[in-house]
């Protein structure tokens, strides 16, 4: 059970529940995505509470390390937007919610408050026929990298992953390290994206997660993560390639893994 604001609690996986029970009721946004958050609470910081029957969420900034509330639900929005920055004040923290769902924003007095929209923080929505076929001009790039890496690599092979399988682990942990040395980021973001990867996979014992990967001669080249929400959608947590050694396998992986989509029902 989630406390009632003023209170909160730290993330727990147990906390699924509690927190789908409010997320269920709107349109699926990421930063409100049960695994997404606890992939990304690497530092154990964030927190919940409920304020009006709406989903509170304390977030910690990755750049700045500052601490933010956001709110999903459309119960009393004025004031629950109130209270929380009210919150804000007392605590000394930045006078501002951010990544406010749009759904939370229906019946907001705009005379009180003042909203701007966050391009940056846009949630990405991609047809999954669409990534099967590439279709159309603006993708012809698109099938031309795929046209390559099978040319290139014809042994290849595609199939499913087992993100509990100890071999599947360990042949992730190779490609992310390859990944990480081609990314050339520093070593605090790839600190929190292996502690985020790894957090996602011991959360995926519990959920519908689809996770397919493409071989090529017996090594893993890339893999993909994507998460069963219902409604038709599905949520990428994590995707990783080897793309200078096998040009053209992000756009071959997009493409068949969107096909075990389609089988699942997945159409966004």
């Amino acid at each position: 059970m989630l406390p009632t604001f003023p209170q909160f609690k730290s993330l727990e996986l147990a906390d699924k529940e509690a927190v789908e029970k409010i997320t269920k009721k709107y349109p699926p946004y990421s930063d409100f995505n049960f695994v997404s958050m606890w992939s990304w609470d690497v530092r154990g910081e964030m927190r919940l509470s409920v304020l009006n029957g709406n989903l509170v969420v304390r977030f910690t900034d990755y750049l700045t390390g500052q601490p933010f509330y956001s709110f999903l639900g459309d119960n009393e929005v004025n004031d629950t937007a109130e209270k929380l920055l009210e919150f804000s004040k007392k605590e000394g923290t930045k006078l501002q919610l951010s990544l406010i769902p749009e759904d939370s924003l229906q019946g907001l007095n705009l005379s009180k408050f003042k909203v701007d929209e966050d391009p940056d923080n846009f949630d990405y929505i991609f047809s999954t026929r669409r990534l099967c076929s590439y279709e159309g001009s603006k993708l012809g790039n698109k099938r031309t990298y795929v046209r390559k890496f099978i040319k290139d690599h014809p042994e290849f092979l595609v199939t499913d992953i087992d993100l509990q399988d100890k071999t599947i682990k360990r042949q992730i942990e190779t490609l992310f390290l390859i990944w990480i040395k081609e990314k050339q980021i520093s070593t605090e973001e790839a600190q929190n994206e292996h502690a985020a990867l790894y957090r996602c996979i011991e959360a995926s014992s519990k959920q519908a997660f689809l996770s397919t990967g493409v071989y090529v001669g017996g090594n893993l080249v890339a893999f993909w993560v994507i998460e069963n929400i219902g409604n038709s959608y599905g949520i990428s947590h994590f995707e990783k390639a080897w793309v200078r050694n096998f040009t053209g396998v992000c756009q071959f992986l997009k493409q068949k893994a969107s096909f075990v989509l389609l089988n699942h029902d997945i159409l966004y």
